[in-house]
């Protein structure tokens, strides 16, 4: 049901409307009328109209201007204009506010009906293509995001079907005025901006210029090429940097063997990744996980301790980071054949001592 409001100084109109409303036929109510623009404006918010039948020429504020500041705060308002004179100049400016029902008085009933016909028309148009429009825009952002989260995690299989889902969803859903070289360069360049809010920049370029313009199935292979770059660029981005902070890892655990509880916690805190990531990198990059490397570098430190200084089995446990002996013992026997004390005696030997 769509609410129209009449503004007229005259009673007899707004008697003589009112009934060719309702004796319409048309899903329409009469929600409000004044007599001027001020009173209009006054009761507009409470009507809520979606059509407006206003004269032209009324005491305190004319149509013209009433219409003018409608319009300001409701843009889509639709207006009928009525006017007791053919003036040229007031549908020309009625036009300029996008008014295209001009209606001379004395109203004719069967081209009132006509043009309430057409508003209401234009109005579940307008409705249908709002309602598309916002089914649109939802179900591409949330298949952006989908693509955004694929592309980060590098999932190329994945992120193709996803690319290929919304540029089906372009075509059969997406906006008449849009292009689809447009369209294109608009989502390579939001996804972009997407990994970018997650501290990874790609270069690449975008421009609009570069798709093909009339042949969607050449536009969608480009874009698909487009997106199998931005995975390259992304796995090359994400392998050197992973790299790098493995190595800065290796470096931290050196430099603090002999904290007894030093922690994978610890050590992903240094060089900025979580727990999980630093865990899965780790053992991709050394072939060991975090423990077993921590207890190399231990074991290498604890074996050149004994072999070059002079200090007991014991206190080399303790300065490789081992408080509990029995368990330093066991663990350098199962690294390099013989227990610390051993080790340590055969290394005399050697050297004549």
């Amino acid at each position: 049901m769509y609410r129209i409001m009449m503004i007229d100084d005259e009673y007899a109109i707004h008697l003589s409307l009112r009934k060719l409303v309702e004796r319409s036929g048309l899903r329409i109510e009469v929600a409000g009328e004044a007599e001027d623009g001020v009173e209009a404006l006054d009761i507009l918010e409470n009507c809520r109209p979606d059509i407006i039948v206003t004269d032209i020429c009324m005491p305190e504020m004319d149509g013209l201007e009433f219409i003018r500041r409608v319009r300001e705060s409701h843009p889509q308002m639709h207006f009928i204009i009525l006017s007791g004179h053919d003036n040229f100049e007031f549908a020309r400016q009625a036009m300029r506010y996008g008014v295209s029902d001009f209606l001379l008085k004395p109203i004719d009933p069967a081209q009132f009906h006509a043009t309430l016909e057409r508003a209401c028309r234009e109005l579940e148009e307008r409705k249908t293509r709002f309602s598309r429009q916002t089914k649109w825009t939802l179900a591409q952002q949330r298949h952006k995001a989908r693509l955004a989260e694929l592309l980060w995690s590098a999932d190329e299989p994945e992120a193709l079907e996803q690319t290929r889902e919304i540029m089906t969803l372009f075509e059969t859903m997406g906006p008449k005025e849009v292009s689809l070289s447009r369209y294109a360069h608009m989502l390579i360049s939001e996804l972009l901006s997407a990994l970018e809010e997650r501290g990874l920049m790609l270069n690449m370029d975008t421009g609009e210029e570069q798709w093909a313009q009339d042949d969607p199935l050449a536009c969608g292979r480009q874009i698909e090429d487009k997106v199998k770059e931005m995975l390259k660029m992304i796995r090359g981005a994400r392998n050197l940097g992973s790299h790098h902070n493995i190595q800065k890892a290796k470096r931290y655990i050196e430099e603090n063997y002999a904290m007894e509880d030093l922690s994978l916690q610890e050590v992903a805190d240094s060089v900025g990744m979580s727990v999980t990531y630093l865990s899965r990198t780790f053992k991709s990059e050394t072939n060991m996980n975090f423990v077993k490397y921590l207890v190399q570098v231990r074991m290498e430190k604890a074996r050149e301790l004994l072999a070059e200084s002079g200090l007991s089995a014991q206190e080399a446990a303790y300065r490789v980071g081992f408080s509990d002996y029995v368990h330093f013992s066991k663990t350098f026997k199962k690294f390099h054949g013989l227990t610390p004390s051993a080790y340590r005696k055969q290394c005399k030997a050697m050297n004549g001592g």
